[in-house]
Formats: structure tokens, C-alpha cells, sequence
């Protein structure tokens, strides 16, 4: 078969020289100006698509009058390598297009989810540093705040923080009442310290006295006075020394009592405060089903809210975002509601 009737063939599916270089200025002109040119990806995918047909259709009529004899097989290799080759370029740069478009789509879907995850871990990190706990499916703190891992993925930054303000405040309770404990040991002790300062000063003040007494029975002795009057004295002392004892009894006797007084009054102020901390702690317990209930079920709002669900066209996608608008909207209402019961 004759080169002219190989190439009349070959160019049955509009691949001649002419059209080739009719599709070489229009598609070799395409480009895809970015992330958001649609419109610029669609023509170029639709041009590799008829570069790619008609290379196919060219290929397929070759191999079918390579059939016919090994002559005609050579010439029609040949001829169908030659259009192949005018086209190769322009594929090639079409592909080009599509895949410096589809890997710039790949890595900002990657960079998200890592974003997503880095953003995730932060927050875990900071409810431990606050002294959470988790138990696999919720974090606590204390016997009343706790908040399911869903809910911890899901809520906003203002709801996250609404729930830290809420640890905080507990910290900052529990640090308080330590604090205040440690103020009143400290002046229990102080005080403690301030009788037995007043009680060795009391003690000197005695001993100088008995050392003043025993020198005044002293010079009595020397000067030989009247041992009536001695006697007398002597007695005379040992009153008042009684008196003194008598003295210190009864205010020792009254700084014990004072003190049996003091603790009998915080032990019944304790009391009374356990008692309101009890009776409020049981409504806590009350409506901590309720309230984790609602939770769980906002947390499965939210799944379904992040849920990677694919459209087919446009409109479908333009609906999810609507549905996911307002699950969004009605997993902040509810979650307010939820907060203050």
C-alpha cells in the first residue's frame, strides 16, 4: 500500500498535518492561571481529552492496516509514529497542566489535615496542663466538668474556651481553699507561738521574782531581824506565790478553752459548708445524666458535620455546605443550653 493511501487513512479521524497544527496553536496556548481557575482546568482537560481521542483513534486505525501486510505495517508504523510524535508536545503539556494543578490540590489537603490534627493536639495538651483527665472517651476535671472527645473536636474556639474558663475557675476554687487553709494553720500557729512567748515571759518574770524573794529572806537572815517578823513575811510571800500559781492555772485553763472554743466553732462552720457542698453536689450528680446525654448526642451532630461526604455536582456540594451550616449553628445553640444546666 502506497504511503498516500497509509496517510489517507491515518488522517480519516481529522489527524492531518493541517489539523495537527490547527490544534498545536489552539491548545498549546492553554494554561490554568491557579487554584480557583475552573474554568481554565475544564478546557484544558477537555483539549488533552480530544488530543488523547484522536491519538487512540490513530493507534487503533494503525494497528488494523498493520494487519494487511508487513510492507504496509512498516509504512503504517511509521506514519503512525510521526502523528504521534506531532502530538506527544501537546499532550504532554496538557498533562503537565492537570498535574501542577492536581498535586497543588494534594498538598493543601494534606497541610489541612495536619493543621487540623496540630490544632487538635494543642487543645488536649492544654486540658492536660490544667489537670484534666481522660478515660478514653471524656475528659474530667474534678466530680462535675467533664466533656466527650467528640465534642473536645468539634466545638469552636469560643466553646473550647468557655469550657477552660470553666477548669480555670475550678483551679483557681481549689487553689483558693488550699490557700485559705494554709492561712488559718499559720495563724493558729502564730498564735500558738505568741502564748508561748507570753507564757516563757511569765516564767521569767517569776523566776526573777523567787531569785528577788530568796534574796530578801537572805539579808533578813544576815540582819538577824525578828524571826516573828521573818515568819510573817515568809508566809506573807508564799501567798502571793500561790496566788500567782492560781493565776497562771486559770489562764492557761482559759487559753485551753478558748482554743476548744475556736475549733468547736470551724468544725461546725466546716460542717455547715460540707452540707451545702453536699446538697449541691447531689443536683450536680442529679443532672450529670441528662447533661451527658445531650452531650454525646451534640458530639454526634458534629460527627456527622465533619463527616467527609462527596458530591457529585455543584448543587449537591452547595447543599452539604447549607446542611453543615446550620448543623453547625444548632450544635452551638444546643451545646449553650447544655452548658447551664
Amino acid at each position: 500500500m502506497e504511503t498516500e493511501v497509509i496517510t489517507k487513512e491515518l488522517q480519516a479521524y481529522n489527524t492531518t498535518d493541517a489539523a495537527i497544527a490547527k490544534i498545536r496553536q489552539d491548545y498549546m496556548a492553554l494554561t490554568i492561571a491557579g487554584m480557583e481557575d475552573k474554568e481554565g482546568y475544564d478546557r484544558v482537560h477537555v483539549a488533552r481529552m480530544d488530543v488523547k481521542n484522536r491519538r487512540v483513534q490513530v493507534s487503533k486505525k494503525g494497528k488494523e492496516l498493520r494487519e494487511d501486510a508487513v510492507k504496509f505495517q512498516k509504512a503504517v508504523i511509521a506514519e503512525e509514529k510521526r502523528i504521534i510524535d506531532l502530538m506527544a508536545p501537546i499532550e504532554d503539556h496538557l498533562a503537565e497542566e492537570e498535574s501542577r494543578v492536581d498535586e497543588e490540590k494534594e498538598r493543601i489537603r494534606r497541610e489541612a489535615v495536619e493543621k487540623e490534627a496540630a490544632r487538635l493536639q494543642a487543645r488536649v495538651n492544654r486540658l492536660f496542663n490544667m489537670g484534666c483527665r481522660f478515660d478514653g472517651a471524656t475528659y474530667t476535671y474534678g466530680p462535675d466538668i467533664k466533656a466527650p472527645q467528640a465534642l473536645i473536636k468539634v466545638c469552636t474556639d469560643e466553646q473550647f474556651e468557655i469550657f477552660c474558663g470553666a477548669i480555670q475557675a475550678a483551679v483557681d476554687k481549689d487553689t483558693a481553699e488550699k490557700a485559705e487553709v494554709e492561712r488559718i494553720r499559720k495563724e493558729e500557729s502564730a498564735r500558738l507561738a505568741q502564748v508561748a512567748r507570753e507564757q516563757e515571759a511569765e516564767r521569767q518574770r517569776l523566776a526573777k521574782e523567787t531569785k528577788a524573794l530568796q534574796n530578801e529572806r537572805d539579808r533578813i537572815e544576815r540582819e538577824k531581824r525578828e524571826a516573828e517578823e521573818a515568819r510573817i513575811k515568809e508566809v506573807q510571800e508564799r501567798f502571793r506565790a500561790q496566788e500567782i500559781h492560781a493565776a497562771e492555772v486559770n489562764a492557761a485553763e482559759k487559753a485551753r478553752l478558748d482554743v476548744q472554743e475556736r475549733i468547736r466553732r470551724d468544725a461546725e462552720e466546716r460542717a455547715k459548708k460540707e452540707e451545702a457542698a453536699r446538697i449541691r453536689a447531689e443536683k450536680r450528680e442529679a443532672r450529670r445524666p441528662d447533661k451527658e446525654k445531650l452531650l454525646i448526642l451534640i458530639g454526634k451532630i458534629g460527627e456527622i458535620l465533619f463527616a467527609d461526604v462527596e458530591m457529585k455536582t455543584p448543587e449537591g456540594e452547595k447543599a452539604r455546605e447549607e446542611v453543615n451550616r446550620i448543623l453547625f449553628q444548632a450544635t452551638k445553640e444546643a451545646t449553650k443550653v447544655v452548658e447551664i444546666l
